[in-house]
């Protein structure tokens, strides 16, 4: 299974010293679900098959969402892709229009594609 996650820092005070580390959240698939329906089906489709509206008159195609291949990329990988968009394909930055919550929360439905 891959994790989907969300990095924030956290500060500990020990003593007068302090200790910083990462820790991980999910992303809410629920709240991806509606932001992919707004920003994602008209390329991919509803169920991520690459088949949107606007599909057919895109070159190369959108990325099928359910294959292996998509799938067994890392979340960061995936993350970076949303965020400053694929080169040489229609898939947009989406760092200017959404949060770095709002992508992991992308992420976490573009996972249930690969259950």
């Amino acid at each position: 299974m891959v994790m989907r996650s969300v990095r924030y820092g956290v500060l500990i005070l020990i003593g007068g010293w302090s200790v910083a580390f990462a820790e991980e959240l999910p992303g809410n698939k629920e709240v991806g679900t509606g932001l992919y329906r707004t920003h994602c089906v008209n390329c991919h489709g509803v169920k991520g098959k690459g088949d949107g509206p606007v599909a057919s008159s895109l070159t190369p195609p959108p990325a099928d969402l359910t294959q292996k291949n998509v799938q067994q990329k890392s979340d960061r990988e995936l993350e970076q892709i949303i965020q400053e968009g694929k080169a040489g394909t229609s898939m947009p930055a989406w760092k200017g229009e959404l949060s770095g919550q709002q992508i992991q929360d992308v992420l976490g439905y573009l996972r249930t594609f690969g259950e």
